[in-house]
């Protein structure tokens, strides 16, 4: 898999790739200093099944993009709380928390604010700062600069709402 693994509270681990892999929610159980994984669910990829970027674990519910490009809520029992509709769809692109939200970039570069909670998907806002291809690379926040690159441009925006 491409995502890394999330480690969960309770000895559990959360697995997930694209490509038809789909999801794995692993227990590690330990006994005479031996430690095994127990499946404890299975999901196929139209369920949960991020292709490139690791979910986010936030408040109990994990939060990540799907084969079909939607964005998913998912319950640690393994059950879809929401996704998000056929229009909003987030591709390849990368995603982060800050604070109570989720900033998410889909393929062609355009920027998404979510509401980061398990009660619905809540579409706060949205831009379009690259208009290039393969808006792929991990997003990086420092204090209130978003970096943000596709295959050919690099920017960075200013998130404090106020004038430079």
């Amino acid at each position: 898999t491409v995502p890394s693994p999330v480690g969960l509270p309770d000895g559990k681990i959360f697995l997930t790739g694209g490509y038809g892999a789909g999801s794995l929610m692993l227990q590690l159980e330990t006994k005479d200093d031996r430690v095994t994984p127990k499946t404890l669910f299975k999901l196929a990829p139209e369920v949960f099944g991020a292709t490139q970027h690791t979910p986010i674990l936030k408040d109990g519910y994990l939060y990540g993009a799907r084969a079909d490009g939607r964005f998913v809520c998912l319950g640690l029992d393994g059950k879809v709380v929401w996704a998000s509709g056929p229009g909003e769809t987030f591709g390849l692109g990368s995603f982060l928390t800050a604070g109570d939200l989720l900033l998410a970039v889909n393929d062609s570069g355009k920027l998404r604010l979510v509401e980061a909670t398990p009660a619905r998907f809540n579409l706060l806002g949205e831009a379009q700062p690259l208009k290039g291809r393969e808006s792929w690379s991990p997003m990086a926040l420092a204090g209130n600069r978003l970096l943000l690159r596709d295959l050919t441009r690099l920017v960075c925006l200013d998130l404090s709402g106020k004038q430079l």
